[in-house]
């Protein structure tokens, strides 16, 4: 039983979806929440609601973001293979910024897409070591009434280690070696983590280091040019730390200061965008690209400083957070062309978020009803830019910073200021016969400034006004016991998301290649209304979650194109209109013996754009999984099977008019084993894509014409082997 104590997301969940079914002895993940000093297992929380524990991460070796959630239905990462790698996640057909993502309760940095609809992106968010987490808190749907702007699509919530989590003791010294591998990008690592505990004061400290090359996939033409299909040849290596320092000056109060760091650098040799000289349609020589390298790199620091108090006075809990995410992602590159010049990039993309956090919850008895109260406030202010610079150097030693039609150094948005005012409250009240009514409501002030300036300037963009704008998020949750096992919930939910800097501010203009981005200073805000029914059981050794729900989001933001405009191809964000995203999710678990578990999951969305009555691209398909678990003291495994349906409902034309691709069906095993040698230590080795299936996943192919010759680039790895051994103290 792995014990998970709550972050503000995990007490969201519990307030918001209380359940009455009796706890299982035998069930795998128990959340503890400790602001009612009382234990509350995951199933009090809604069926959309999921948890990835420590022990799945580990026993099922995932190694990045993509493999965390592979065997959550209805949660997608988009992937670039050529370069970037993973740009984020997807729930429910909403990806990007439109997910709140969080880090225990922090606010983590946005993506940058760089200006396209693409499915990579040029600053991702997969820059969370996963060795440093406790638990990944899945939460689908609109959940801006506790989280206000960006939590339109859903939240994931990471929650990271603690002492506690290697000193079971009261005091004491306790920690971790561990060393893990696979083929799948022969990539390797190991962390190490020593906690201790004193009376008053604990600490952790926590090292990881990542090395590997690139992601295999199942493309056989390896060829320098756009013709290639075989990743292109990467180095990259990573490296995390983590530090913890807690003080206890009394039993009921606990401070604590986490300092974080992570580095990423990847060196990527460009082959697949190589190509020899050659006369243009207009008889002009076009120089050939004989060589193309990426040097990229991001780097994410994390300040936080956090209070929190129990039993003080009326407040069961009281808590505060003060926190500061600064990222810094650099995508350079050098080109080097046939007649001896080369180009020189060096771009960034900088976040940084300043924040303080207030929780409050109160336990009270009033009007014959008990009630569970949370309330709050969230103020955080995001500081952003992208930089960028390129320089020209000609065979003959010329230097020019005009190039391709851009004068360097610019910015393709003047640099921005967004800060975020929440203030929010939410009612858990059990009335007569534990039926439990939940309000929430939730007031947001967002506001953004430009600082344009010379660079900015350059970029040949119009001036880009600040944006402003409020909205109430307001939120109503039903749990009604029927009897017999059985819980039913209901939901009416509303989200709210702001323009962020780049949907709002991105203005530029390349008239040498003929075209343009301009601002929309009419933008406006992007809502949602939901409905969600669910019903949850448990009868001994059975027990099953079923979702059914229905969203319907306004003002959807997506880049379009206006044709010709002044003798420019031109782009502008617009609020596309009415999107409608609307499914089942179902979860399923029986336990026929001690140690035995057979589990299943499935997920089905169909989104529509109802202005032009086309399919929403970003839905995942159909998906099941079907996993056979078995533990016991020293030894076990998983056997988990994965069907994806063939994603047919896309739009039938890519935005260049060419038939759109639907990735194929297809079915994969992938068998997880775990052994215990000793007391201390855990050997645990998988194999994935057993049957060696060549797929795709549709987040990857999104868009993308069914005549490409590349697609097999875009293939997943085929039969990989994973290890990992773990020595504990």
């Amino acid at each position: 039983m792995a014990l998970l104590r709550a972050t503000p997301l995990v007490l969201a969940l519990a307030h918001a979806w209380p359940a009455h079914a009796a706890a299982d002895p035998q069930q795998l993940d128990t959340v503890q929440v400790t602001a009612h000093n009382r234990e509350k297992p995951l199933e009090e929380t809604a069926p959309s609601a999921s948890v990835v524990s420590r022990h799945k991460l580990d026993d099922r070796l995932s190694r990045d973001i993509s493999d965390a959630t592979r065997f959550e239905p209805g949660v997608e990462v988009a992937s670039d293979p050529n370069r970037r790698g993973n740009a984020g996640y997807s729930i429910r057909g909403m990806d990007g910024n439109r997910i709140l993502m969080l880090i225990d309760g922090q606010r983590l940095p946005d993506a940058y897409a760089g200006g396209g609809n693409g499915n990579g992106a040029v600053s991702g968010r997969d820059f969370v070591e996963l060795e440093t987490l406790r638990a990944i808190d899945v939460v689908r749907g609109p959940s801006s009434s506790l989280y206000g702007s960006d939590a339109i699509g859903g939240v994931i919530g990471y929650r990271t280690l603690t002492a506690d989590d290697f000193v079971e003791a009261e005091q004491g010294v306790g920690g971790s070696v561990k060393a893990f591998g696979g083929n799948a990008n022969d990539g390797w690592g190991g962390s190490a983590a020593l906690g201790v505990k004193g009376e008053k004061t604990d600490a952790l400290l926590m090292f990881t280091h990542r090395d590997g090359h690139q992601t295999d996939n199942q493309g056989n033409k390896d060829v320098a040019g756009a013709a290639r299909t075989t990743p292109n040849p990467q180095d990259w290596q990573s490296d995390n730390v983590l530090a913890k320092l807690g003080y206890r000056p009394d039993a009921n109060q606990r401070l604590e200061l986490t300092l974080e760091h992570y580095r990423r650098d990847t060196d990527t040799r460009l082959l697949n965008t190589l190509y020899g000289s050659y006369v243009n349609a207009r008889g002009r020589l076009v120089r050939g690209l004989n060589d193309q390298t990426a040097a990229d790199h991001v780097q994410r620091d994390r300040f936080a400083l956090s209070w929190e108090g129990r039993q003080l006075g009326p407040f069961e809990r009281l808590a505060v957070q003060l926190y500061q995410q600064r990222l810094d992602n650099a995508d350079n590159a050098l080109e080097r062309y046939a007649d001896g010049s080369r180009i020189v990039s060096d771009y960034n993309f900088r976040q940084t978020i300043t924040g303080v956090r207030l929780d409050a919850d109160q336990r009270l008895d009033w009007l014959g009803a008990r009630h569970w109260l949370q309330w709050g406030a969230d103020v955080s202010q995001a500081d952003t830019s992208r930089p960028r610079m390129k320089t020209q150097h000609s065979a003959s030693g010329g230097v020019s910073n005009t190039v391709g039609g851009e004068t360097f150094p610019n910015k393709t948005f003047p640099d921005s200021t967004s800060t975020r005012v929440g203030l929010f409250v939410q009612d858990e009240i059990r009335l007569a016969g534990d039926l439990t009514l939940s309000p929430a409501l939730r007031w947001d002030q967002f506001r953004m400034s430009t600082q344009p300036d010379q660079a900015y300037a350059n970029s040949q963009g119009q001036l880009v006004a600040g944006f402003s704008d409020s909205a109430f998020s307001p939120k109503l949750g039903l749990s009604v016991p029927m009897g017999g096992g059985l819980t039913g919930f209901a939901q009416l939910a509303t989200g709210f998301r702001a323009p962020p800097f780049d949907d709002a501010n991105m203005a530029f203009a390349n008239r040498t290649y003929g075209y343009q981005v301009v601002a929309n200073p009419n933008l406006k805000s992007e809502t949602s209304k939901g409905l969600e029914l669910g019903l949850k059981g448990r009868w001994g050794s059975v027990d099953f979650g079923l979702t059914a729900f229905a969203n319907r989001y306004r003002d959807f933001i997506e880049q379009q194109s206006l044709g010709m405009v002044n003798g420019l191809l031109t782009y502008q964000y617009q609020n596309i209109g009415r999107v409608n995203i609307r499914g089942v999710e179902g979860r399923a678990a029986w336990r026929p013996a001690p140690g035995w578990q057979l589990q299943a999951s499935l997920a089905y969305a169909r989104g529509d754009n109802l202005d032009d009555n086309t399919p929403l691209a970003s839905i995942a398909p159909l998906t099941g999984v079907l996993g056979l678990r078995f533990d016991q003291d020293s030894a076990g495994g998983e056997l988990l099977l994965t069907a994806v349906a063939r994603n047919s409902r896309i739009p039938v034309q890519t935005a260049a008019g060419a038939a759109s691709f639907a990735a194929p069906g297809y079915a994969t095993l992938d068998l997880t084993a775990w052994w215990r040698p000793l007391k201390n230590t855990t050997v645990r080795a998988g194999v994935f894509n057993l049957l060696d299936r060549k797929y795709w996943k549709a987040a990857d192919v999104r868009g993308m014409s069914a005549t490409d010759a590349t697609l097999d680039r875009y293939t997943q790895p085929g039969r990989n082997l994973s290890a990992s051994v773990e020595y504990r103290f």
